[in-house]
């Protein structure tokens, strides 16, 4: 049936003629991108310069959990003896340095006895398997706050988290002790994992990294634990992440008894992408790991390491690039820093996290496809044994804050804050809608339409509106004619802020039948744009003239640039 002609069409026959499309979610959207990697530095360096740490407290039950104390012989006084632990979400439990169990090197000593010992543990780290010794409960007590501040500290600042078996390790780690000129410095490594970080979340305020202090270094890293009703800072993207028990309390060797442990967070979907190949994997979490590492099968399967190699000895056996030697639980091994061309990650609100020129390490740990370390979130340099300078040579960091919470078993997430975000749609959502919004798809998703007024948080942000509150339907596109040389067209008008968002791309599109849609000069053209403020009204055209015919439809498309 043809269209009925038209002699002078009325504003409602136009409406008749128009369908106004205000969104369309396209690939370019999903494709979304934010790039990590400083552009002026160009690249993530292997090692991150610093691990989350905070001061603990260990508390005796059978004391009437009264602070376990030593005399402290700098001091000459008995005091709390205060460790220094690493908050490590690669952490299952707790590792206590044998240098606090014995008191060696006058180091705060826990004084424990053989009777505080429940049996022997095995316990699995990136250097391999270690035997160390499981213990009765003890209190632990951690303080949020700087390592190595010149300030007094006091027990009542410390907060309790509960008691716990701790895993002690037999012997002093093989990094624990640094010779410096023949004099051997302490290093203790204590560490403290899930049971406690479950609890709350927990906060790396990265942004002192972006300033250098007197001796040319970035600044020092904040650790927090935050309190349920504590604010968190603003976010811009959320990461999923999985929960995993690795301890397998019914397949333990004979003789063996569990310490104290709770689920540990991976990150599923990341991706190594080199030249064209790619592999993806699930990694561990861990903020005691100052360098990510890939498995070696990831490693083979993106094409990081050729496909003719069986193994990674056979590989190392032949590569004479870049090694580090790494170390913590069991003993310390040698592994190759290859460089990958990028790791993405995707997001919650629909934004990929890109990592470009990354140096990683290979390593095989406990199965895992790979480790999430330090070294991807803040600042970071690539060792050089010959260069004890290279800490000087630090690539910035990717974030400025971050938080992971794995408070609600069932959801979770690590949320990141960068200043790439700031000026997107993604820096947007983060000032707009609270954490917790975001994670709900009808309310802090770019596709959601919190204000149920018909336009989406993406249309909203392109068009500079609020997403709170309804907008008028005066103010959304909406359909018009012009006279061009006295010839009526058929055009579509929309307010947006001066010059549009940077990041989005607007675009009118004509259709004669809702099904083909085309955007090209030979269809539409644009009319005019007519600044007012800090916004401006731009309207396109068609530039066939409006009459007789076929139906005409326009739609405004709004889309991510990539």
């Amino acid at each position: 049936m043809r269209t009925p002609r038209i002699p002078s069409p009325s504003p409602s026959a136009l409406a008749a003629l128009l369908a106004c499309v205000l969104i369309a979610i396209t690939p370019s959207l999903c494709a979304a991108e934010l790039h990590l990697t400083d552009p002026l530095y160009g690249k993530i360096n292997a090692s991150g310069l610093e691990q989350p740490r905070l001061y603990v407290l260990v508390s005796d039950p059978a004391q009437a959990d009264a602070f376990i104390t030593w005399f402290n012989p700098q001091t000459e006084t008995v005091e709390p003896a205060l460790l220094t632990a690493f908050i490590d979400t690669g952490a299952s439990g707790f590792a206590i340095s044998q240098l606090h169990a014995s008191g060696e090197h006058d180091q705060p000593d826990l004084g424990l006895e053989p009777d505080d010992y429940f049996g022997p543990f095995t316990e699995i780290g990136i250097g391999g398997e270690e035997l160390g010794d499981v213990s009765r409960p003890f209190g632990i007590w951690v303080r949020n706050g700087a390592i190595g501040a010149a300030e007094e500290i006091f027990p009542s600042e410390f907060i309790p988290f509960g008691d716990f078996s701790l895993w002690v390790r037999r012997e002093v780690g093989s990094t624990e002790l640094v010779e410096i000129f023949g004099a051997l410095y302490p290093s203790p490594v204590n560490l403290v994992g899930m049971p406690v970080i479950r609890q709350r979340r927990l906060f790396l305020d990265i942004s002192p990294m972006y300033e250098l202090n007197e001796l040319g270094l970035p600044g020092n890293m904040l650790t927090s634990l935050l309190a349920p009703a504590a604010p968190e800072p603003v976010t811009h993207a959320t990461v999923t992440l999985t929960l995993r028990d690795f301890i397998d309390e019914t397949a333990l060797p004979p003789g063996e008894i569990a310490p104290s442990h709770d689920a540990n967070p991976l990150v599923p979907g990341i991706t190594l992408h080199e030249g064209a190949g790619s592999a993806t994997g699930e990694w561990l979490l861990d903020t005691g790991a100052g360098s990510s590492f890939a498995s070696f099968a990831l490693a083979r399967a993106c094409g990081l390491i050729p496909a003719h190699y069986a193994d990674l000895a056979a590989f190392m056996a032949d590569y004479t690039g870049p090694t580090t030697e790494i170390g913590g639980i069991g003993a310390t091994q040698l592994v190759p820093i290859l460089n990958v061309d990028r790791i993405t990650l995707p997001t919650r609100e629909g934004v990929t996290l890109v990592w470009e020129n990354v140096d990683l390490l290979v390593v095989d740990v406990a199965g895992l496809d790979g480790i999430f370390g330090m070294n991807l979130l803040q600042s970071a340099a690539t060792p050089d044994p010959d260069d004890p300078f290279a800490v000087f040579d630090f690539s910035p960091p990717s974030f400025n804050a971050v938080v992971i919470d794995t408070t609600d078993a069932d959801a979770p997430v690590m949320r990141v804050a960068t200043p790439r975000a700031v000026g997107t749609v993604f820096g947007w959502l983060g000032e707009t809608f609270t954490a917790a919004e975001r994670l709900q798809t009808t309310v802090g998703t770019l596709t959601a339409d919190p204000d149920a007024d018909g336009a989406a948080n993406l249309l909203e942000y392109a068009l500079g509106l609020d997403p709170r509150a309804p907008t008028a339907p005066a103010a959304l596109p909406s359909a018009t004619e012009v006279l061009v040389a006295g010839v009526r067209h058929l055009a579509l008008t929309f307010s947006r802020p001066a010059g549009g968002r940077a990041d989005v791309g607007y675009a009118v599109e004509l259709s004669r039948d809702l099904v083909a849609w085309r955007r090209d000069a030979e269809a539409l053209v644009h009319h005019a744009t007519t600044p007012d403020g800090d916004r401006e009204t731009v309207t396109v055209r068609t530039t066939a003239p409006l009459g007789p015919g076929e139906p005409v439809f326009l739609r405004l498309v709004v889309t991510l640039a990539p």
